[in-house]
């Protein structure tokens, strides 16, 4: 839902088809690796220290939120380049997420690769649809993508924080 948010916002901006299918596919990549990560790594990191995985979610989509919001009030909305390294802090972001899923993902079912692989698809896919309604919506709703969007990782956050 992050990456969907946040490539809505970005759709409104004249992003090239090739960066938007290379930040899909990223994206998709870094949403299978990063709950393999947190399995492995995450697992002792969060049982043996005070720190929770939802607490840290929390702030990261909090501060999403807010880059997002202070955005909007911009004249002309900076959005950061999709080049190497925007399309992979552009991934991180909305990714960090799946970190913390893979944490606890054994309890959910066995086989963690189907499930990465599942998480893969449909990151993917949803980066692609929100990057192709910010290009539609672009004459309509302009920098207000910027306010849905927001508004979309508050209450996501809240969402983390209360579950």
């Amino acid at each position: 839902m992050d990456a969907f948010a946040l490539a809505i916002a970005y759709g409104i901006e004249k992003v090239k088809l090739k960066n938007i299918i290379i930040t899909a596919i990223i994206v998709g990549l870094f949403h299978f690796f990063m709950p393999l990560i947190g399995n492995y790594l995450g697992i002792s990191l969060f049982e043996y220290t005070i720190i929770k995985p939802r607490y840290v979610l929390f702030l990261v989509f909090l501060i999403l939120s807010i880059d997002m919001f202070m955005h909007f009030f911009e004249e002309k909305p900076k959005i950061r380049p999709l080049n190497m390294i925007g399309t992979l802090l552009f991934a991180l972001s909305v990714s960090f997420d799946s970190f913390s899923v893979g944490i606890g993902i054994n309890y959910i079912y066995d086989n963690i690769l189907i499930i990465t692989s599942c998480f893969c698809i449909i990151s993917f896919s949803f980066t692609l649809i929100g990057f192709y309604l910010g290009k539609k919506l672009s004459n309509s709703i302009g920098k207000y993508s910027f306010l849905i969007g927001s508004l979309t990782l508050f209450l996501y956050s809240l969402m983390v924080l209360t579950n």
